[in-house]
């Protein structure tokens, strides 16, 4: 999976776009309730997808790893059923698909951290060739 950073930018660049459109409506309906949604859509979906984009751009080696699409996959999944989540703790005060999302995009970000780690004493390779 050697376009990790393109998908993971184009899903942040996606987020950004459905954060900022779910912050008018809310905004437009003055009903704030969904706020911790936004938020998270905002800081996980576009943030963090786009900080992993360009980190994986930045330095090509984190691709090399199979670990590296597991990561992808585990966040990029574990997004969608965090904010869903969210929305339904807050609806039905029942946190349990919120916690499956947050354990998968948790885990998400713990592989990225071991990626990051396991990779800083490697040599990179250049970036016009990635």
């Amino acid at each position: 999976m050697n376009s990790i950073d393109r998908r993971f930018l184009a899903l942040g660049a996606t987020y950004l776009v459905a954060g900022m459109i779910f912050g008018i409506i809310m905004g437009m309906q003055q009903d704030s309730t969904y706020a911790p949604v936004h938020a998270h859509m905002n800081l996980v979906g576009f943030a963090a997808h786009c900080l992993f984009g360009l980190a994986y751009r930045a330095w090509p080696n984190l691709k090399s790893s199979r670990l590296a699409s597991v990561q992808f996959w585990l966040f990029v999944l574990g997004t969608p059923v965090l904010l869903v989540g969210i929305a339904i703790a807050i609806k039905n005060t029942n946190p349990a698909v919120a916690i499956v999302g947050s354990l998968l995009v948790t885990t998400g970000a713990l592989l990225f951290m071991l990626l990051a780690w396991s990779n800083l004493s490697r040599p990179q390779t250049d970036l016009r060739a990635a």
